[in-house]
């Protein structure tokens, strides 16, 4: 209980700190709510290859992160690191598969994957093939997590699921903000979002 609180906490002192300042704080509590994802994660876990992945995927975003935090922008490193954890949470969420698997999920999703590409098109420049594979890849996490879950009707399988489709949602926001035009309540959405689906991933470990 305490825990989350602190996470909670930590989640919001970067959120001001990103509209008010002090730069320090801006910094400093968004690593810092990760790494207490991390704890509860590693404290949290059994050891299996599932366990290890969510850890892999926190660590990933992590350093994706701080990439994104620097004043010199490094937004592909950034992407890479998220894509490389995407990777990771999917393999997570495709090993706890049991049974067949439904065709109309992941057409679902690619639609919905190329509607947004599309909408992005014009303003992506040189990123179009960095963006277009970070689509696909943050669409087959999601396949993944709602396989999970039509196959098991877990309860961590339905907080996967949820965290997938709520990481997709601050992306989108992410990107609309760096694409298409910035606008004042982007950090807000990004970051509630962001954490709460990180948030998610991890509670998987603990019911």
């Amino acid at each position: 209980m305490w825990v989350w609180l602190a996470i909670a906490l930590s989640a919001l002192a970067h959120i001001t700190a990103s509209y008010y300042g002090p730069r320090w704080q801006f910094y400093l509590f968004k690593p810092f709510t990760i790494c207490l994802l991390g704890v509860v994660a590693w404290q949290s876990g059994d050891g299996s290859f599932y366990h290890g992945a969510i850890m892999a995927g926190l660590m990933l975003s992590l350093v994706g992160d701080i990439f994104l935090m620097l004043p010199k922008d490094r937004f592909v490193p950034g992407l890479l690191s998220f894509l490389l954890a995407h990777c990771v949470y999917a393999a997570g969420f495709w090993s706890q598969l049991d049974g067949g698997m439904v065709w109309w999920l992941p057409a679902m999703l690619a639609a919905a994957g190329v509607i947004v590409f599309l909408l992005l098109l014009p303003s992506l420049g040189t990123l179009i093939v960095p963006v277009a594979v970070y689509i696909a890849v943050i669409v087959m996490m999601s396949w993944a997590a709602g396989e999970y879950w039509l196959t098991t009707r877990s309860l961590p399988a339905m907080l996967a699921l949820l965290g997938a489709l709520i990481f997709i949602f601050s992306d989108i926001c992410l990107a609309i903000n760096r694409f298409r035009g910035e606008f004042r309540s982007a950090t807000t959405m990004v970051m509630t979002s962001y954490f709460l689906a990180q948030s998610l991933f991890v509670a998987t470990l603990m019911v």
